[in-house]
This record gives C-alpha cells, sequence and structure tokens, in this order.
C-alpha cells in the first residue's frame, strides 16, 4: 500500500474556499489561521486525540510510464470514525514536485466516514525517477483542539519506461451507500497509462468485506489497453454501519513481456443522509475518434437512498474543461437531487488530436440533513484514430517453389498504418482450405491486440505437389483504434518452379552457302518445360571469320516459349570453308540455379 502517516480522517464534508484550477501554480496559499479551542465537535469526548486517515486510490509505489499520466484519489477520513472539523490540505499542493499537479488547497467543513472529502492529484512523469509525495494538513480534533500543520500523508511514486495497467472506479472517490437501500453498482475498469497493449491480467476475488458482492469470482482480460474492455462488476449494499477500505490485487505482463502487478483501493462506508452519487454514461474510459469522432457524455446525479439533497452545483468551471471537452451551459445546478435523471449533465468530448487524460469535476450540495458535502467525479478519456490493418507477406513479390524441394516458409506480418493499436483481429477465410501446396500449422488464427510490425504475425509454407499458378487470397476482420469493426484481405501470388533447362533450336540447323552470298540462321532459346528462366546472356565477340550478328553481346530477360528470345546471324563466306559455330550462354532457370549451354551450328561454304 502507499505509504500513508495517519494524521487525519476523511467524511463527506462540504468544501470551503476557492478551488484553483488542476496544476501547479497559484503559488504557496496563506495558511489557514488556527481557530481558538472549541466545544467537543460531532459530540466527541473533551480530549479525543483523534486523527485525520488518509487512503491513495492505489495501493504500495504509484508507478507511471513516462510521457502518460494517471489519476489519483486521495479520501480523507478520521482514524476512529469520529467527526473533525476545520480540514484543510495546503501548503505542499502550492510546491509539488515535477510532473505532479492538484488543485492549489483542498477546505472540508466536516471530515469523517461518509464525508466525502476526496483530493484529486495528477502524476505525468518526464523522467525515469522515485520519489516521495508528501501532503500537509491542519484541522480540528474531535476534542475542539487544533492541530498543528504537518504531514498527513506520504505516497510513493515512480517514472517508468514500461506501461503499467491502471484501475479507475466509477463513480470515483469514497464509495457510499445507505443501510437497506439496495445496491450501489460500482465498476472498477482497468486499461493502460501509455494505450499500449498489456496481457493476461488476472483478478481474484477472495472474501470480500460485509455489503460488497460480485456478479463474478474474479477477472480475466486477455488484453488491456484503452476503452472499457476490461470492467469488473461490483455491487455494496450495506446492512450495517461502517467503513473500511476494499483493496483489489491483480497481476498482468506489461507490454515488454515481463510479469507486474498492482492494486486498487476502493475507500467506503454506509451513510443515512442522501449522499450524492454519480453515475457516468457510457462507463469507463471514453473514447472518441480525432479530427472527426465524437462521443456524447451524460453525468447523472442522484442520492444513494432515494432521499432528497438540495443545492447541487458544479464547482468546477465548465468553460475551461480539457482540449476537446465542451458543455452545452457554462454552470450547471439543480435545486434538488434524488432519484430518477432529473439532475443531469450533458458533456461532449470531440477531439481534434490524439491525446489522453481525466476530466475531474467537483460539486458540491447540501444533503438530507441539511449539511453541506461535497464530491468527485473523474472521467478518463483517449482521443483514438481510424487506422487500419495492413497484411505485409514476407518475402514480397510472388512466391515462387520448386516441385519436390523442401517447402518455402512465407510468414504474413499484420501491422496498422499508424502503429496505433487494433483488436480482435482474426482471419474469416479460414485455414483449413488453404489453395494445393499451402499449409499452416494452426487451425485458426487470431490476434487479441497488434499495433507494429511483429506484433501479429501467421506462418504459412508452399510446398507444390504439381505444376501451379495462382493467387492465395486470405481475408481478415477486426476492430480499429475507434473501437469500429473494419475488414481486410491480402493476396499472395505464386507458381510452381522446376529445375529446368534452356535449350536452343536453330533454324537451320546446318548451313551450306554459297561463296559471296549471305545466308542467314534464326537461334531460338526456350525452357524445356515452358516454365521462366531468366537473366540470359551469350558473348558473340569471338565469332569465327564470315560470321556476323548486329549485337556483340546478346541478353534477354525472360525465356519461356515462343519467340521471345531470338538470336539472329549471318554467314557470308568469302571462300570454300567448312566448320561448326560454337558459343557458350548462361542463364538462371525456374529454380533460380544459375545453368549454361552452348549453341553448335555446323557450316560449309562452296563456289
Amino acid at each position: 500500500m502507499p505509504i500513508l502517516t495517519a494524521c487525519g480522517s476523511s467524511s463527506h464534508g462540504s468544501e470551503s474556499g476557492t478551488i484553483a484550477p488542476a496544476g501547479i501554480g497559484g503559488g504557496m496559499p496563506t495558511p489557514p489561521v488556527t481557530p481558538p479551542k472549541a466545544a467537543p465537535v460531532g459530540g466527541g469526548v473533551t480530549g479525543t486525540d483523534n486523527k485525520v486517515a488518509a487512503t491513495a486510490s492505489v495501493s504500495g509505489t504509484l508507478s507511471v510510464a513516462v510521457g502518460a499520466s494517471q489519476t489519483i484519489n486521495v479520501t480523507f477520513t478520521s482514524a476512529d470514525g469520529l467527526p473533525i472539523s476545520g480540514f484543510s490540505v495546503y501548503g505542499s499542493l502550492g510546491s509539488l514536485p515535477a510532473g505532479w499537479s492538484a488543485p492549489s488547497s483542498l477546505t472540508c467543513a466536516a471530515v469523517g466516514p461518509g464525508s466525502g472529502c476526496v483530493l484529486t492529484l495528477t502524476y505525468a512523469p518526464i523522467a525515469v525517477e522515485t520519489g516521495t509525495l508528501t501532503l500537509d494538513c491542519v484541522y480540528v480534533d474531535n476534542a475542539g483542539l487544533p492541530r498543528t500543520p504537518g504531514p498527513c500523508m506520504s505516497l510513493a511514486y515512480a517514472g517508468t519506461t514500461t506501461n503499467n495497467v491502471v484501475a479507475s472506479i466509477s463513480p470515483s472517490g469514497e464509495i457510499d451507500a445507505a443501510i437497506g437501500a439496495g445496491k450501489h453498482v460500482v465498476t472498477v475498469n482497468f486499461t493502460t497509462d501509455d494505450g499500449n497493449a498489456a496481457t493476461s491480467l488476472a483478478l481474484s476475488l477472495g472474501a470480500l468485506p460485509g455489503g460488497w458482492s460480485s456478479t463474478s469470482t474474479g477477472l480475466s482480460c486477455g488484453v488491456v489497453s484503452t476503452g472499457s474492455g476490461c470492467q469488473l462488476p461490483l455491487q455494496y449494499a450495506p446492512t450495517a454501519a461502517g467503513n473500511g477500505t476494499l483493496t483489489l490485487n491483480y497481476g498482468y505482463v506489461d507490454a515488454s513481456g515481463a510479469s507486474r502487478s498492482g492494486s486498487l483501493n476502493i475507500p467506503y462506508a454506509a451513510t443515512s443522509n442522501g449522499t450524492v452519487v454519480t453515475s457516468v454514461s457510457p462507463t469507463g474510459e471514453v473514447d472518441a475518434a480525432e479530427a472527426g469522432g465524437q462521443q456524447s457524455v451524460a453525468i447523472t446525479f442522484t442520492t444513494e437512498n432515494g432521499k432528497s439533497a438540495a443545492a447541487l452545483s458544479v464547482i468546477t468551471d465548465l468553460t475551461k474543461l480539457p482540449a476537446g471537452w465542451s458543455s452545452a451551459t457554462p454552470a450547471f445546478s439543480c435545486d434538488s437531487v434524488s432519484t430518477g435523471n432529473g439532475c443531469q449533465l450533458q458533456l461532449q468530448y470531440t477531439p481534434t488530436a490524439l491525446a489522453a487524460g481525466t476530466v475531474t469535476l467537483r460539486y458540491g450540495y447540501d444533503d438530507a440533513s441539511g449539511a453541506p458535502n461535497f464530491g468527485v467525479v473523474n472521467i478518463p478519456y483517449a482521443a483514438t484514430t481510424n487506422d487500419n490493418v495492413i497484411g505485409t507477406p514476407a518475402p514480397s513479390g510472388q512466391i515462387t517453389a520448386m516441385l519436390g524441394a523442401p517447402g518455402q516458409p512465407v510468414s504474413i506480418s499484420f501491422a496498422t498504418d499508424d502503429g496505433r493499436l487494433a483488436t480482435a483481429l482474426q482471419l474469416t477465410s479460414g485455414l483449413t482450405a488453404l489453395p494445393e501446396g499451402w499449409s499452416s500449422t494452426a487451425g485458426v488464427f487470431n490476434c487479441s491486440a497488434l499495433s507494429t510490425a511483429g506484433s501479429c504475425q501467421l506462418t504459412l509454407t508452399y510446398a507444390p505437389t504439381g505444376v501451379d499458378n495462382g493467387t492465395l487470397n486470405l481475408s481478415y476482420s477486426y476492430l480499429n483504434n475507434a473501437g469500429e469493426a473494419r475488414t481486410g484481405s491480402v493476396g499472395i501470388p505464386y507458381q510452381t518452379t522446376t529445375n529446368d533447362n534452356v535449350v536452343a533450336g536453330v533454324n537451320p540447323l546446318s548451313v551450306a552457302a554459297t561463296i559471296g552470298i549471305g545466308s542467314a540462321v534464326t537461334v531460338t532459346f526456350t525452357t524445356d518445360d515452358g516454365n521462366l528462366a531468366g537473366a540470359l546472356s551469350a558473348d558473340l565477340t569471338a565469332l569465327p571469320a564470315d560470321w556476323s550478328t548486329a549485337v556483340s553481346s546478346f541478353t534477354c530477360a525472360s525465356v519461356s516459349v515462343g519467340a521471345t528470345c531470338q538470336l539472329q546471324l549471318t554467314y557470308t563466306p568469302a571462300a570454300a570453308a567448312g566448320g561448326t559455330l560454337a558459343f557458350g550462354f548462361n542463364y538462371l532457370n525456374s529454380a533460380g540455379v544459375a545453368k549454361s549451354g552452348t549453341v553448335s551450328i555446323p557450316y560449309t561454304a562452296a563456289p
């Protein structure tokens, strides 16, 4: 768990003072004036030295990949369950370590179980690092004694080079539910902090605290990236007064292939005063495609037990939402809140650039008892792309295999055209009905996630059993980075080769020439099986006397059948003679083997 120093308490208290926009800055806020010693608060016994307890939403060391960010909720309650007052986190929020951002201060009129006193922090490391974040608090304890400002929470953190699986809950912050008011639905959403895929997430639910239940005994996800594809449903329905923290531990394999672990803390309390809670639709991370995509988001405010709350207003400035986010109204408020959809805020996410982050909204209200309270809702989001999956064969071009020789291996690498994530790829054409000579060791092929080359590969073998040629066509389907269903196909031309030979046909077969009169001879090069040979060449610089040709070097890029590769020679004798013209030629046969041959033409000359 995080390194926590018990020095305060958390409760549904009201948020007083001005909350600055998230971020480091605004200078060091002026420390609150220490109030005089007062009568016991909330019916406590004079002299009771109760302390504030701070619970971070992450357990252990907070790890975030460099270039990514994660939002953390810190819930403040009282260590002994008795209320405290005049709570404030200040000072340290104005001088956070590099990479950290938060409101410039946080105040809660009252702190105790069910008070909803939550501080939202964001960690976005810019370098590999380790450190400890410390927050300072001041408050008045249950005995009415002012507490000297001092550290109330310490959290170890680290900037890493690998991605991490992070868990977020909806609704965020402390989970409050009324006794006997039915099930309060809580959703735990798992994503990676940099959008790259992690795999093999596993979570086992042991004995849950009283009031907690789930429709499953655990959770396993083959792939975790962005969106809402990996969620654990929980319910909280307390039957007796109580509070505590539910801790969930999980394991996974990060993008580098290393086994990792993480944990999530969910503080909870049973209440009876009409605490306002939120539900966000859609649940989990909100995704929309950049440059044209949009996603409507509805935030519904209700009370956890149906009792009426009043004077709800969103404290966050809705005109200063993160880039891509907008609200139909610059401010939002509801005179009363109970059940149903009578109090609902509509937002729109229309990203114009690739980005990711968390929208944090703070709201205040008066609960059913008339006490001021506040709450917070966090909405993780990410811009996606309408990318495509491309299948690239290797070797490229036409696949050639020799009849009777060992099979030619062929690999097809599936990757996205922008390097971002796609999921659920599967071959729709199947591997059980491949053309003759083609085979695969797999009966089916699929990839749960893919992005760059090498992340998803299919291996085939071409070992022809007869002379053949054609095109292997494979069709596939997938979900692109925006979650849209897409299809694609890849075509691989192929042919069978043999260890054939180039033969030279001479016309006429022998030459009987008359002195002074030229005789034409045609040499036609073909293959003995009709398959293709190539790179044929012959050196004609040393022809016998009286023999001539238009070129000194003869070449043909390809040789098969027909008259596509012909050499013309002329014999014009100047005197009576006889002999045999012979010259050699070289070529690559259809199997790619270098071979040679000789052309021989008998000749005579007479008056």
